[in-house]
This record gives C-alpha cells, sequence and structure tokens, in this order.
C-alpha cells in the first residue's frame, strides 16, 4: 500500500468513528485540501474526531454545486435547500405578475440568494431587485464575500436587520420572499448530533418552542408592510399543521418530505 492510500485510509477510519457516512469522498476532500495547503494531517483528524465538521475545517460548503465560503456563525448548505431555488424559478416563470423583488431573509453565507440570482442574471432580460437579510454582521459580511467571489458584481443589497424590518419597498413592488429560518422545535433541537450543537449556530436552527416562532414574526412584518407576491419557506414536517391556516402549496423534499411551502399575499 502506498503512503497516499494509506493516509485516506487514516483519514476514512476517523471519518467513520466520527459517523461519517460518505466517507470515500470526504476522505479524498480532505487529502486534496492537505496537499494544496501543505498542511498536516493529525490537527484536521484531531478536529474530525471532536464531531467538528469538515466544511468548517475547510471554512467552504457546496451548494447547487458552488463552494461557498462559510465559517461558525453561517449554517451549513443543506442539499434539500437547494431545491428552494428551483421552486423559486418556477414560480417566477409562472406568475402572471412579474415579480419586481426577491428578498432573501435570514441570509447566512448567502448561498440561496446567491444561487438564485446567478440563474437568473444570465438571462438578459432580467430586471429584478435583490435583497438579503440577517442580524448578524459576521453572516452578512459572508454572504457580500461570496457575492463578490461568484457573481463578480455586486447586485444584491445586503441589510442588516430582524428579518424584513428596515426593508423598505416601492408602492408597486410585488415580491417573492424566501426564508430558511430556524425552523426546529427546541426540544428536538437540544436532541440533535453534537457535531450541529456544539458547532453550527443554535440561532440558525432553533425555531422556539413550536418551531415558527421567527416565521409568526415574519408572517406578521409582511401583513404590516401590506407585502404582495408570495413567499416560500422551508420548514420542518411536523410543524406543517400549524401553517394549513394559510392555505399554503405544498412542496415535498428529494426524500419525500414536506418541506416547503409556498403562501400568497394579495
Amino acid at each position: 500500500m502506498n503512503n497516499e492510500l494509506q493516509i485516506l485510509f487514516q483519514i476514512q477510519e476517523a471519518l467513520k468513528t466520527s459517523g461519517y457516512f460518505d466517507t470515500s469522498r470526504v476522505a479524498k476532500d480532505i487529502l486534496e485540501y492537505i496537499q494544496e495547503k501543505d498542511l498536516p494531517l493529525e490537527p484536521i483528524l484531531e478536529r474530525i474526531t471532536l464531531n467538528e465538521p469538515w466544511e468548517y475545517i475547510k471554512e467552504k460548503g457546496e451548494f447547487r454545486n458552488i463552494n461557498f465560503k462559510l465559517n461558525n456563525h453561517t449554517l451549513i448548505p443543506r442539499i434539500e435547500t437547494e431545491l428552494m431555488v428551483d421552486i423559486a424559478k418556477q414560480e417566477l416563470i409562472k406568475s402572471p405578475t412579474p415579480y419586481t423583488d426577491i428578498i432573501d431573509v435570514g441570509t447566512g453565507s448567502g448561498c440561496i440568494i446567491i444561487s438564485l440570482t446567478r440563474e437568473l442574471i444570465e438571462k438578459s432580460d432580467d430586471n429584478k431587485r435583490y435583497h438579503a437579510t440577517d442580524i448578524s454582521d459576521e453572516a452578512l459580511n459572508i454572504a457580500k464575500e461570496n457575492e463578490k467571489n461568484i457573481l463578480n458584481q455586486s447586485v444584491i443589497k445586503f441589510t442588516k436587520t430582524d428579518l424584513i424590518g428596515d426593508i423598505s419597498l416601492t408602492k408597486d413592488s410585488f415580491c417573492m420572499i424566501l426564508a430558511n429560518l430556524p425552523y426546529i422545535p427546541t426540544q428536538q433541537y437540544l436532541e440533535l448530533d453534537t457535531s450541529v450543537k456544539d458547532f453550527e449556530p443554535r440561532t440558525a436552527l432553533d425555531g422556539g418552542e413550536n418551531g415558527i416562532q421567527y416565521y409568526e414574526k415574519l408572517l406578521a412584518q409582511i401583513q404590516e408592510k401590506k407585502i404582495k407576491g408570495c413567499a416560500i419557506f422551508e420548514i420542518e414536517p411536523s410543524t406543517l399543521e400549524l401553517f394549513k391556516p394559510l392555505y399554503p402549496k405544498v412542496i415535498k423534499d428529494q426524500y419525500g418530505k414536506d418541506r416547503f411551502i409556498l403562501i400568497r399575499f394579495r
């Protein structure tokens, strides 16, 4: 067995101990990373065995085949969330009323709005206004850096605010609001794996006792601002019943779970 294969085997064993499933892919990624950066392996394996997510160690996470910069102020992008971009694109195509503004609430690393913007601005007729909000300066700084690195231009207006509190819209705005807010009920959050609880920001995961406290606040702000258009939310499937009075359209994720809802505002 040559030295590189021995190192891969060592990495895979550490990953298995820490509960990783896709050990071959991640082990190869780690090997390429230490070779590219000329870093020693042991400190990285030590962090892996302490259950620190690999995405935080390398400070990058993949979303729609793009690498986004991350840190411990931003949630690690999940593959389920990628579907939100497709749902938004389909709504933009099918809507009889053109959307003027797209707002990503609680943007974190910016992966949703940047991915959507990137795929829309390739069309020469795109003239929408793009917004992203977050209450965290650290998250907004990461999102701005990702926009610069991925879009190579300044297209998105970033605003530090609580949900959409300080967002200003014109009278003729027809808005699409995208939100992947903290949606895990507190009791479920407390039962999550330590790799999540000990490293990812609780403020991006814990949705309060019922799991929808931030969505309730956002819906109140939407009503207060008399916003017209739609909202696309990613939710915890167990909380779907709490949204039923809004008559949402329910969209399943790739695992067959009720993961997204689309709500219209007139």
